[in-house]
Formats: structure tokens, C-alpha cells, sequence
């Protein structure tokens, strides 16, 4: 809890809420024991049974004395959801108040909500005391005291402080302690009438909470809708279970063994509401979260700027033994002398340095100038490749077709032949044999007066034997 605090002091919007079943110990949690705050006299701060609403009273003031040089202003509200009604229990008239939306938070809000300005730990006290004693309390068979609405008690910490440069950065942060009403089984309340109204209500409501924390948890609904607005209370807590703010769920359960159900539920409900992950920021002004950024900017780049200043009076000579010195520049730097060389020698240095940047600056781009170029002509290339394959495989495709149309001759002699095979070759594409014609319509230029190279025997005497082959076959 005391990290909570600390946080809300530092802008974020925080909320702790106590979660179980009825009489198992949500309020005696947040507030002590019933009555504590009803009495005369101001309440002991060192009573043992102080519940966490007054240590975080007490912790968040100590906090705030150690820091002076920042100015904090307090704002408190409590409410409560009663039979899906928003009351101001800071306001006697108990009427109920409407709930709406704010297209500049992102998020909803009571409208005409009473705020009270808390300047001591005295006023906030004062609330917490006037708000428990107009609560709706009832008593059933399972609880004397129990709550018949859910509460929620805000305390808002605005801080304005004064950055180096004059201008004030101003964050909002808030506490949310709610005070969930417990779930009910009517055969174990044996509520009816009045009770048994308020009770559906409270399930009802603390439904719809435990459907939002499993859409939540889980994943793959995640993304998907959740029904914040079929409940008052989910409509308060929204910001808090899935927004930009940090939560802490306290579950409470019965030690008894007849509630073992309820005890599990409980604790499932704990479990699923681990797993929910949200993403805090701090609430600041649009503008001064700008002037803020840009501050910090201006800060990275300072320090960029004095880490290359100290890596370039650091910097040895002898990284760069190949690069041309200037005659001004030492052939070996020594850093114990930096600091007693004159600033014109300085001056030198640096102006060597700056040239080899340039230097190396323009050959970069000349070799990226240059990989663009062979890129480029690779393509090129590429793209001719593929039409002269594609030009190739048409004429092989057209040769096909003359070679089949042609009739065979029979009065061919075997001289005639071994010369005509000779002259034949093999397609890369298939198995028909092509002449001298197709070869030179394919190249594109006059065969060689020459003879072809002859082939070896045994090739000479494979092709032979598939022309007889061929040719007994058309015989036939």
C-alpha cells in the first residue's frame, strides 16, 4: 500500500479495493472495526486496529512534510453505490447522482459530486468519519454490520513544482479506496423484503465486476468488448481494472468451513484479476508533458554531445595510422598532455578530425551510390536472362513440330546418315534432335563452314541405334 501512495504523489491514479464474500472482512479491513470513527474523541493514530485508509492518512502526510520544495493540493469525495443509485455521502440530500462520460479524461465520471479541500490530516478524517456514518448499513443472519451499498472514497494530490528553468510541471494523481459489498447467498442471509432487493442488487453488480476481470485476464477476449456499462460499479472502476492507473485487490475470505464455495470463488476471482495487466502513466497537462518531453530531449542531446566531446579529446592517434595527419597532428596523442596543449593546436585537431568525418562520409556514399548501380545492372541482367530463355524455349517448341510433320527416308544410305547425325544435337528441353537450321535460328548467326567436332564413338553409336529405333517404328 505504502507504494501506492507513493506513486499517487508522483501523478498516478492508484485504487485499492477489497473484494469477497458478506462478513468476511472487507470493511474491518479499510476502516477498523464499526464505530471506530463515531466516537468523541479523535481517534488513538497509534490504535492497533487502524485498517489501511487511516495508515495510508498517516503515511501519505508524512510523505508530503518531507517535501517542501513541492506544493500539493488534497481534494477528497466519498460515494456510494446503493441499489444502482450514485449518492454523495458527503451530502445529506441522498439524491441520486448521474454518472457520465469525459471525452477528455477517457474515462467516467459523477457529475455534481461533492469536493471537499483537505489541507490537514484533520479534514481527511473529517470525510472519512462524515462517510461512514451516512452509509447504508443493514444486519442479516450472516453479518450484524454488514454494508448494503459499495463505497468509494477518492483522494485527488495535485502537485505543482518548479523545474530548473523556471516553468512549473503540474501532475494529478488519486487514491481510490473502495469498499466492495459482499456477495450474498439469500438461503444463508435469509434476506427478505428491503434486504433481499439490495442483496440482488450487489450480486448483480459484483457479476458484472467478475465478468469484466475474466475478459480481462483472458487473452483472447481481451481485445474484445467489455461490458463496463452494464454496472455502476464497473463503470467507476473501469479506468482502474484496465486504464492507465495501478490497482491493489485485497480478497477476503471466511475461516469457516461451511463458506468453502464462497472461499474458492474468491480466490479464482483473485487469481484472474493477477493476470490483468495495465499500462500506468502519470496525468500532466498536455502542455506541460510537452515542455516535460522536450526537456528531456534537450537533456539526451547535451549529453550525447559532451560523450562525443570526451570521445574525441580521448581519442588516440593510433587507431588512425593509416589516414593522412595533418603536420600540426602528433603521430601518438598523449592524454596526459591534452589538457596542457595550446587552444590553436586544439583547433588543429579538431579541424583533422572534422576532415576525416567529411572524408569518410563522402566514401560512404559513394559505395552506396555505387551498390545501388550493381543492384540495378543485376536486374537488368536478370530480366534479360528471362527473355532470352523464354525466346529459346519457343523455338524448341517450335522445332518439336517440323521435326514430327517430317516424313522419314527410306532411301537414305548409312554414310548419308552417321553425316546427318553428326550434324544433329540434343534440345536442353526434351529429346527431339534439332539440325544446323533450328541451331541457327535459335543463335541467331550463319553456322561454321567447318566441321562440327566430331563425337566420340560410343555417343555416335547410342544416337544410331535410337534413329533405327525410330525409324523401324514408322515402318510399321
Amino acid at each position: 500500500m505504502t507504494k501506492l501512495v507513493q506513486m499517487a504523489i508522483e501523478g498516478f491514479s492508484t485504487t485499492c479495493f477489497c473484494y469477497g464474500q458478506t462478513g468476511s472482512g472487507k470493511t474491518h479491513t479499510l476502516t477498523g472495526p464499526p464505530g471506530m470513527f463515531n466516537r468523541k474523541k479523535p481517534p488513538d493514530p497509534l490504535h492497533a486496529e487502524h485498517g489501511i485508509i487511516f495508515r495510508s492518512f498517516l503515511y501519505l502526510f508524512s510523505l508530503l512534510q518531507d517535501r517542501q520544495d513541492v506544493h500539493y493540493v488534497l481534494k477528497a469525495t466519498f460515494l456510494e453505490i446503493y441499489n444502482e443509485k450514485v449518492i454523495d455521502l458527503l451530502n445529506n440530500t441522498r439524491r441520486s447522482l448521474p454518472v457520465r462520460w469525459s471525452k477528455k479524461s477517457r474515462s467516467f465520471f459523477v457529475e455534481n459530486l461533492f469536493t471537499v479541500d483537505c489541507e490537514e490530516l484533520d479534514d481527511l478524517l473529517a470525510v472519512l468519519e462524515e462517510g461512514l456514518r451516512n452509509r447504508s448499513v443493514g444486519s442479516h443472519a450472516m453479518n450484524e454490520h454488514s454494508s448494503r451499498s459499495h463505497t468509494m472514497l477518492t483522494i485527488s494530490i495535485t502537485s505543482e513544482q518548479l523545474m530548473d528553468n523556471g516553468v512549473y510541471i503540474t501532475k494529478a494523481g488519486k487514491i481510490n479506496f473502495v469498499d466492495l459489498a459482499g456477495s450474498e447467498m439469500t438461503k444463508k442471509t435469509h434476506s427478505e423484503g428491503k434486504t433481499l432487493r439490495e442483496a440482488n442488487n450487489i450480486n448483480k453488480s459484483l457479476m458484472v465486476l467478475g465478468y469484466c476481470i475474466s475478459s480481462l485476464s483472458d487473452p483472447k477476449k481481451r481485445g474484445g468488448h467489455i461490458p463496463y456499462r452494464d454496472s455502476k460499479l464497473t463503470k467507476l472502476l473501469a479506468d482502474s481494472l484496465a486504464g492507465s492507473g495501478v490497482t491493489l485487490m485485497i480478497a477476503t475470505i471466511s475461516p469457516s468451513l461451511s463458506n468453502i464455495s464462497e472461499s474458492l470463488n474468491t480466490l479464482r476471482y483473485a487469481a484472474r484479476a493477477k493476470r490483468i495487466r495495465t499500462k500506468p502513466i502519470i496525468v500532466m497537462d498536455p502542455r506541460e508533458a510537452l515542455i516535460l518531453s522536450l526537456k528531456r530531449e534537450v537533456a539526451a542531446l547535451q549529453s550525447e554531445n559532451e560523450h562525443l566531446r570526451t570521445a574525441l579529446e580521448l581519442e588516440e592517434a593510433g587507431h588512425s595510422l593509416d589516414r593522412p595527419k595533418l603536420p600540426s597532428t602528433p603521430a601518438s596523442l598523449d592524454l596526459s598532455k591534452l589538457s596542457h596543449m595550446e587552444s590553436s593546436e586544439l583547433g588543429e585537431l579538431v579541424k583533422h578530425y572534422a576532415k576525416e568525418n567529411e572524408a569518410l562520409r563522402r566514401e560512404n556514399q559513394e559505395l552506396f551510390t555505387t551498390r545501388d548501380l550493381l543492384v540495378r545492372d543485376q536486374e537488368l541482367v536478370c530480366r534479360e536472362n528471362e527473355r532470352l530463355l523464354k525466346t529459346l524455349e519457343e523455338f524448341t517448341s517450335s522445332g518439336r513440330s517440323r521435326a514430327d510433320s517430317l516424313p522419314p527416308s527410306r532411301s537414305s544410305s548409312s554414310t548419308s546418315s552417321n553425316n546427318n547425325d553428326r550434324d544433329l544435337v540434343y534440345s536442353p528441353g526434351g529429346s527431339v534432335l534439332q539440325g544446323p537450321k533450328f541451331r541457327s535460328e535459335i543463335t541467331g548467326r550463319k553456322e561454321d563452314p567447318k566441321p562440327p567436332h566430331r563425337l566420340p564413338e560410343s555417343i555416335q553409336k547410342e544416337l544410331d541405334k535410337r534413329r533405327i529405333g525410330k525409324t523401324s517404328k514408322l515402318k510399321r
